[in-house]
């Protein structure tokens, strides 16, 4: 496997696809938690008594149990302990509203829905959850969803789309990270592209009950990724849109939601300030709520603030109300009676603010995301952490913040949309300006604070990064804890995106590239793929405004190894060129020859050998000709990586004796375990099978991870297969699948199923050798793997033609050769061979027991 990109001694084994996970739970997994291995045996089930069965099943996230293969492979549902670790069952939604009052008739509406379909397994069942804005849908769904939480014991999913913020809404790909790490994919990676992850969220709830309440959704496109295909789960969709689409395609029911009548209304107002005021009349009462539409979010708001005026007059409350909705009514060019009132009760609540409160709350709107915490706070408002603390305590008792934490905050996005437009309105461009560059200061030098106190290898940088020093006003988090680092991070991770974005859109360019380059550090680790090439992408534009070609060539390298861990191989060459030249052309001789490592490695991925070992000779030369002696030793190890993949087993076995036996690895310890690796499988492919095992036993001792023990014992249950011992073969393939789950490596897993089913085949267990060929063909796909998929389908035709499937075996072969034509090494060329043999009639009677290639 490649050691590395070039940049540091992160990955030792190719890469991990770890996207979603928390870095908490990605440390947890990269210093090593095995699965439970224990005797499992389903002959009272029905089967053959001593027969040898491994049917692999499951969510991701699942550890299977088994001594040997004489049983079932069974993995545990979510909520069990396994391997030391218990997968919670989600239970997302919000905090139950206060003084919830009415909504009677739709509660038994939803009730009914409930029981209507409670023992159906059809399709999920869905209810859209519809009205004006401030009428009520959220706190319905959120009330309603606790009342019946105990009818969905596999727990309770929640999500607000952000369809109407003023901001980006959250796309339904990441609202599917969010559903599926929650619901015990993770450790495994999700997989990068929409429509497999909705696949994998709808297999993953086929069987099980779930509440999933999709809140402030716009449009179908961000909900219709997101519902469960089958199972008694039900979903809540909260919109101010009919979203037609859902109820005619997928028979959702429709719920609208009226504004309040005057009872219900007035009660809801009496249920807020009971305790603080007395001598209220109902007419009075009455009257307020007429002011507020009778929409609940005015309401709430009305009413607090006469709660914290016990001693002014309600007719002067109401007062000051209507001659505020005078004014606004003069102003405004509307003609919408509920929008109006939620205005004019915003209004009336902000002028009624102290002048510093006022001022936080409008600087909360250049904010960029409507979630934040104290800290940011206090950076784009320019005061101490303790003040601005004391500052948001007065919004969230006005109902204009919602606490959602400790000490993080969410803006309704009807008041993000008010404070949006109160500062423009009120401060001056300079001051604006001024707020968002302290905001995006802190995250600038929080983010580096923080990377530099996670307990994870980080990835080198290409070239050191010097971000300007902050505003004396800022005050960057500084970490002296890899557990308060790693928090900060997986809770602000979702604004990062959100913070480049605000960069480029208010001409912050040198912030805008910045960010995605501090990022670097960490996202090829845990192969956050959306948010690496989002970031990335926009902070392209920044570099690209400033005219910097240094930083647009650290970007598009940055992108090229993005692609290439995301199985995207030419959109990798493409990008990594691009950089190549670049630094070319300033003379940035480590960029250059790094890239041209990059690039070899992608040319080996792509099984073009000439290529890659121009490449690697080029960015050898540049490292030994500029000192850079870190990269002549990743060369080298690359170099082993470049000899295995092209079957070049002789010059891997020699060199990688030669390497050993030197000590040019003693420094280098995961350079060392790749050359170890590379004469382990060398010495495996020249039939040195006792030597290979031999070289299998040093390497596992050395192993730094679990996922490289993974990867070793891959290679080692390819020399037990080659060597007879088929039943300790497949024993080795099912640890591997079930670490490869665990870290979610994909590729892997794809090559421990089609080795497996290639141990079965030589079993002569043709139906499971097809099962397993089968899926390791999905997964395959999935990562968008041409050469993996190729030898699966080569694998599976020779199944078929056992099972006496010819035409089955014809139209395998026939996708695999349109597969194979972009390759032009000595394997693709073998292989291409054998399939044209085959179909002529002629098969390669040893060809299926080849193990698995790298893709």
């Amino acid at each position: 496997m490649p050691i590395s990109d070039g940049h540091s001694n992160v990955q030792p084994f190719d890469h991990i696809d770890c996207q979603g996970l928390s870095i908490r739970r990605i440390i947890l997994l990269w210093v090593g938690i095995g699965g439970l291995m224990t005797a499992s045996r389903d002959d009272e089930a029905g089967r053959e008594p001593g027969g040898t069965r491994s049917d692999l099943s499951g969510s991701a996230g699942d550890v299977v149990q088994a001594r040997d293969i004489a049983g079932g492979i069974h993995f545990h549902p979510p909520g069990r302990s396994a391997g030391g670790e218990t997968v919670p069952v989600p239970a997302q939604l919000p905090a139950d509203v206060r003084g919830f009052v009415n909504r009677l008739g739709d509660i038994e509406q939803l009730d009914g829905l409930l029981e209507n379909g409670s023992e159906r397994i059809g399709s999920a069942r869905v209810c859209v959850l519809t009205g004006t804005a401030g009428v009520g849908k959220t706190s319905l769904a959120v009330h309603w969803g606790h009342r019946v939480r105990g009818r969905f014991p596999d727990g309770q999913l929640y999500v607000n789309l952000r369809g109407y913020d003023p901001g980006e809404p959250i796309t339904a790909g990441q609202a599917l990270e969010r559903f599926l790490t929650a619901s015990g994919v993770a450790p495994a990676a999700l997989p990068p592209d929409l429509e497999t992850r909705s696949a994998l969220f709808r297999s993953l709830l086929a069987q099980r009950r779930v509440l999933i309440v999709l809140d402030n959704a716009a449009t179908v496109t961000q909900v219709r990724p997101l519902l469960p295909g089958a199972g008694r789960c039900l979903v809540l969709v909260t919109s101010r849109s009919r979203l037609s689409g859902l109820v005619a395609r997928d028979g959702a029911h429709r719920l609208t939601l009226d504004l309040f009548d005057e009872s219900a209304a007035v009660a809801l107002l009496y249920e807020t300030v009971d305790g603080y005021r007395s001598g209220d009349t109902e007419q009075d009462i009455a009257e307020l709520a007429q002011l507020c539409a009778r929409l609940p979010l005015a309401l709430r708001i009305a009413a607090e603030r006469a709660a914290v005026r016990p001693h002014m007059p309600m007719g002067d409350l109401i007062g000051n109300l209507r001659d505020e909705s005078h004014l606004w009514s003069a102003l405004s060019a509307e003609d919408d009676d509920e929008a109006d009132a939620v205005r004019t009760v915003f209004a009336w609540s902000y002028r009624a603010l102290p002048a510093e409160v006022a001022r936080m709350f409008r600087l909360l709107g250049l904010h960029p995301s409507p979630e934040f915490s104290v800290h940011a706070a206090a950076a784009i408002a320019a005061v101490p952490v303790a003040e601005a603390s004391r500052l948001l305590d007065v919004l969230v008792g006005a109902h204009l913040l919602d606490q959602i934490g400790h000490d993080r905050y969410q803006c309704h996005d009807l008041l993000r949309a008010y404070a949006v437009d109160q500062v423009g309105h009120e401060d001056t461009t300079e001051g604006r300006d001024a707020a968002i560059e302290r905001v995006l200061a802190w995250y600038v030098h929080t983010i580096a604070n923080c990377l530099t106190n996670l307990p994870i290898r980080l990835v080198e940088p290409i070239q050191d990064i010097h971000p300007d020093a902050p505003p004396d006003s800022v005050q960057p988090l500084v970490f002296t804890d890899s557990g308060v680092a790693s928090a900060w991070f997986d809770a602000e991770r979702a604004n990062f995106v959100a913070c480049v974005r605000l960069a480029v859109k208010s001409g912050k360019n040198r912030t805008a590239w910045q960010i995605p380059i501090l990022l670097h550090r960490l996202f090829p680790v845990i192969n956050a793929f959306d948010d690496w090439l989002l970031t990335t992408e926009l902070g392209l534009e920044g570099a690209r405004r400033l005219k910097d070609s240094a930083a647009e060539a650290l970007l598009l390298e940055s992108l090229s190894m993005a692609y290439r861990q995301s199985h995207h191989l030419d959109e990798a060459e493409a990008t990594g060129r691009a950089a190549l030249e670049l630094f070319r052309q300033i003379g940035h001789h480590r960029g250059e020859a790094l890239t041209s490592n990059l690039l070899a490695l992608v040319s080996i991925s792509a099984r073009r050998p000439n290529l890659a070992y121009a490449y690697l000779d080029q960015a050898e030369m540049l490292a030994e000709q500029y000192d850079h002696s870190d990269i002549v030793v990743i060369v080298l190890a690359n170099r082993l990586w470049g000899y295995i993949n092209f079957d070049q087993f002789q010059e891997a076995y020699d060199s990688s004796k030669e390497l050993i036996g030197s000590g040019r690895f003693s420094d280098h310890p995961t350079h060392e375990i790749v050359a170890l690796i590379s004469v382990m499988r060398a010495a495996h492919k020249l039939g040195r099978y006792d030597e290979a095992a031999r070289w299998a036993e040093t390497v596992l001792t050395k192993s730094p991870s679990k996922l490289g023990e993974a990867t070793i014992l891959l290679y080692h249950g390819d020399i037990q297969k080659d060597s007879g011992d088929l039943e300790s073969a497949l024993v080795t393939y099912h640890r591997v699948v079930v670490t490869s789950r665990q870290f979610g490596d994909r590729n892997r897993e794809a090559d421990a199923l089609d080795a497996t089913g290639v141990t079965y085949g030589l079993l002569g267990r043709w139906d499971e050798a097809a099962s397993f060929h089968l899926e390791a063909i999905a997964l395959y796909r999935s990562i968008h793997s041409r050469w993996g998929t190729a030898v699966a389908l080569d694998h599976l035709a020779h199944v078929s033609v056992e099972l006496g499937k010819p035409d089955d075996a014809a139209r395998y072969w026939s996708e695999a050769l349109s597969l194979l034509d972009e390759f032009d090494d000595a394997a693709a060329a073998s292989l291409l061979d054998s399939i044209e043999s085959s179909l002529r009639g002629s098969p390669s009677p040893n060809h299926g027991s080849d193990g698995p290639v790298d893709a």
